[in-house]
């Protein structure tokens, strides 16, 4: 038989393989959904929704009122809606309920309502809204369950989001009121989270801008106005609107410098600035990893398939030589003294940067279970952070976090004030928390 005929059949078989392979997996994937669909249906529990096309989070299961969220029975379950009648029980929407005695929030009583008087909130910006989480009791504006202290029930308004007005007010949730001088408005391409109120600009409640009429979103995440960039609501430290962009999930640009997500990336160029991948840049006089300066790497060297290669975390390891510049050397060339002291070409390095005149000999580990006490010349360090103070010459690893000199008792890298060295001794569940002056005390957990 020629070998084209034995590869034609060899390939053939390989092909079956394939498929069978396919066919097996897509009746797995059909068994568990039909599974998890039967698992999750109420009619699996002996429960009936209350109006399926309003809510699916209310039953009657057993003569009894069930709250489900989401209707999820089987990966949440059912709780009884303590005190609930379930034979004038009626569902109003998704989340609220009422029967002859209470109005219901997802599934818990509402106070200050009345049942018998129940009134949907107008609509703002989407007259098409439903769910919205807001309902009208006894000329009592509720959101999510709670009372809006104050809401004008006649003139009030729901816009979107969690946003919503009355003749006095634009209010975010319950407690979060601006008083009203203009009509608010919707923001184009904007989320939810935003809206305009004359020329300020709210984000979740909180103005963030008083320069709407130059207010732009840029994506989900980022807007500017003439003055800042923001970044979820919160501008930018240093960060100029000139310029700006988003380069990609990673980086960002203005007319100044790069970016790493929100971090300035030190003596970039933005006009010749490149993203290779999710961690190497590069622009005319820089190669970048994770934003950091790497010093032992030339632009000219490192085009994208060089890029891909460094991003392979068990094959390179990035070491830094101080806040902003690492080196890249092969990972099998380092050596792991603990988790945050490191040995590459017998010389030590930390989390942070290289230590100078520190040999590898230098760093003493005082516990070598968790390796998380480190001793170095005259120091020492919790997990890398110094712990100030301590006597390298009396002092001794205690146990989960606690240890101590001759004058001090310590936990994880703070000082603990009431406890005498001399003295104390650890027992299950103790700790140490800060209190109001700022100083670490002993207290015991509870479970």
């Amino acid at each position: 038989m020629s070998k084209i005929k034995i590869y034609g059949i060899t390939m053939k078989v390989f092909a079956w393989i394939g498929i069978s392979l396919l066919i097996l997996v897509a009746a797995y994937c059909l068994v568990v959904f039909a599974f998890s669909s039967y698992v999750s249906s109420p009619g699996s529990y002996n429960a009936t929704a209350y109006n399926s096309k309003l809510s699916n989070q209310y039953y009657k299961q057993d003569g009894k009122v069930i709250y489900v969220l989401d209707g999820n029975f089987f990966q949440v379950g059912g709780t009884e809606v303590a005190g609930a009648d379930p034979d004038t029980f009626t569902v109003i929407d998704k989340f609220y309920a009422k029967d002859s005695n209470n109005i219901y929030y997802n599934g818990e009583p509402v106070a200050g309502v009345s049942p018998g008087s129940v009134t949907s909130v107008a609509l703002g910006f989407d007259k098409k809204a439903v769910d919205t989480g807001y309902l009208i009791s006894n000329e009592k504006v509720f959101c999510y369950g709670e009372v809006i202290a104050g809401a004008d029930a006649e003139s009030f308004l729901y816009l979107h989001g969690s946003y919503s007005m009355d003749k006095d007010y634009l209010y975010h949730y319950i407690d979060n009121k601006t008083p009203l001088t203009t009509k608010p408005a919707a923001i184009s391409r904007a989320n939810d989270r935003y809206i305009r109120h004359g020329e300020q600009v709210l984000y979740l409640g909180k103005v963030i801008s008083h320069d709407a009429s130059s207010f732009n979103i840029i994506d989900d995440e980022y807007a500017k106005d003439a003055l800042h960039v923001y970044s979820n609501g919160d501008f930018v430290e240093g960060m100029v609107p000139e310029g700006f962009t988003v380069i990609s999930p990673y980086y960002r640009k203005d007319k100044n410098q790069a970016y790493y997500f929100n971090t300035p990336i030190p003596d970039s160029d933005p006009a010749s600035f490149k993203v290779l991948n999710n961690a190497v840049s590069k622009d005319k006089s820089n190669v970048y990893y994770n934003g950091y300066i790497v010093e032992n790497k030339k632009p000219l060297e490192v085009a994208r398939s060089e890029a891909d290669d460094l991003q392979k975390l068990w094959k390179w390891r990035a070491l830094h030589l101080n806040a902003t510049t690492v080196i890249l050397v092969p990972s099998d060339d380092v050596t792991d003294i603990t988790n945050d002291y490191y040995v590459y070409n017998n010389e030590v390095y930390s989390r942070a940067e290289k230590l100078a005149g520190i040999n590898p000999e230098d760093v003493i580990v005082l516990d070598e279970n968790d390796k998380a006490f480190v001793r170095i010349d005259d120091q020492v360090f919790y997990y890398g952070t110094v712990i100030s103070g301590a006597d390298p010459k009396t002092f001794t690893v205690i146990s989960n976090r606690f240890s101590k000199d001759a004058s001090h008792v310590y936990w994880s890298e703070h000082r603990v004030t009431d406890a005498n060295p001399a003295t104390f001794e650890y027992k299950d569940n103790l700790y140490a928390g800060e209190n109001e002056a700022g100083e670490y005390v002993l207290k015991m957990a509870e479970y």
